[in-house]
Parts: structure tokens; C-alpha cells; sequence
């Protein structure tokens, strides 16, 4: 099993678009999925309950609110049959709480906003914990999220993964898609090809990188999305 962590201690930074787009790129590829969701916004866990059971189903994991009769870690078990957990975090983590969240990774995926105030943000958030990022033994990497690659701000983040030494994989733009597949239980990779072609090339890189050392799924090959197309750009022409 391999855990996939969204983390960013500030809000507002796409955290569960990212989480809910990478539990369907994954279940859509094959691979048994489970989303789990330690944001008491609890947006994750609602996107799921939206979604339609005609969809390949990926599985809810509460990690906020207490269950009854059930310890704590089987709460949280996503069962010997899943193969991914992507995990969607809250904002204002920090100290003993960000600690343990990093602890349950095995990938940690950072958004940033491009913009001077995130940036900012991301200063104080990697001085405070940089030694843990840098030598904890996790894949880390950095998505710059609702901005142009000619920004200032684009540009300052790019600097700053370059000093930590940790990589920037991709800049996702802002698009009405990603409201429109959260408001209807989708991730990118279920809309119209037409309309998100684009956006699934944005995705690339990043879809690269966190495979690149997961083993391939156990099922016998891809249950595919009816109406989808894989986020590969090679394979996004559209009839």
C-alpha cells in the first residue's frame, strides 16, 4: 500500500481538489483506492458521498470524526485490499499534529498558491519543518497551483524548491474545471476530453513522478471511466 499525502498548513491552497483529482487518476487506472480525510471541513469525504455509484468506486476514510465501539487505527485501516490511500489535510497544522501527519506518508504532495502571500507561507512552513522534509526519507515534491509559470510569484516558488532542494513538478492553471468536477462528484480525468485536455496535460508530470515507483495495479487491467481518457498527452486527441 502506498500513502499519498496532500499537506500544506495553509488553507485555501487546492489541497482537496488535488487529493480528490490523484483518487481518481488511481482508481481509474486500476489500482484499489481509498481517499481518507483529516479535514474537519470534511469537503473530501462529501465529494465522495456525491460521487455516482456508476463510477469507479473509491473508498471514504473518516479520519475526524470519532467512531463508536472502534479504536482509533482501526478507524483509520483502509483494508489489505487497497493499493493507494491519497490523504486530504486540514489547514493550520503544525508542531506534534504536522509531525504525525508526515509520519503517515510515504509521498507528500505540497500546493502553493501562486501568489506573494503563499509564498510567504511556504517560507515559514519549510523554516519551521524544513530538516524534517528534507531528511524524513518520504518523496516530497511542490505543485504551483492557480498560476502562470511567468508570475513573480511562479518564479519565487521555483527559486525556493530550488534552495530547499526539493522539486517543483508542475503548474496546474486556474479553471472553473476543477469547481465544476468537485461540485459533481468527478476528478479531472472524468470530464469532457474537450474541455480538460489541457489540464490533463498539466497534470503529466505529476502523474509521472508519483508512479514512477508504485508497482502496477493487482487488478486485471483498468476498469476505464466510460466517457474518460487517460491524463497521458500522447493519448488526448479528441474525435
Amino acid at each position: 500500500m502506498h500513502k499519498i499525502m496532500v499537506l500544506n498548513a495553509k488553507g485555501g491552497c487546492g489541497k482537496t481538489t488535488i487529493a480528490t483529482t490523484l483518487a481518481c487518476y488511481f482508481v481509474s487506472e486500476g489500482y484499489q483506492t481509498a481517499l481518507m480525510d483529516f479535514d474537519p471541513q470534511g469537503s473530501s469525504a462529501h465529494w465522495l458521498k456525491i460521487r455516482s455509484p456508476e463510477r469507479p468506486a473509491i473508498k471514504s476514510i473518516d479520519a475526524v470524526r470519532p467512531r463508536s465501539g472502534v479504536t482509533r487505527s482501526w478507524q483509520l485501516y483502509s483494508g489489505n485490499e487497497t493499493e493507494v490511500v491519497v490523504i486530504d489535510t486540514p489547514a493550520g497544522v503544525s508542531g506534534g499534529k504536522l509531525v504525525d501527519l508526515y509520519h503517515r506518508a510515504d509521498t507528500i504532495l505540497i500546493p502553493v498558491m501562486a501568489s506573494m502571500i503563499d509564498v510567504h507561507a511556504m517560507q515559514g512552513f519549510f523554516s519551521e519543518r524544513g530538516r524534517l522534509f528534507r531528511r524524513g526519507g518520504k518523496r516530497v515534491a511542490v505543485i504551483a497551483n492557480r498560476g502562470g509559470e511567468k508570475s513573480q510569484a511562479y518564479h519565487d516558488i521555483e527559486a525556493l524548491t530550488a534552495e530547499i532542494g526539493i522539486p517543483l513538478l508542475a503548474t496546474l492553471r486556474d479553471t472553473q474545471n476543477y469547481s465544476l468536477a468537485m461540485s459533481s462528484g468527478l476528478g479531472i480525468c472524468e470530464l469532457n476530453p474537450a474541455l480538460s485536455i489541457r489540464d490533463r496535460e498539466h497534470w503529466q508530470p505529476i502523474l509521472e513522478w508519483l508512479t514512477r515507483e508504485l508497482p502496477s495495479p493487482r487488478g486485471d487491467g483498468r476498469d476505464p471511466v466510460q466517457g474518460s481518457l487517460p491524463f497521458d498527452g500522447a493519448k488526448l486527441a479528441v474525435s
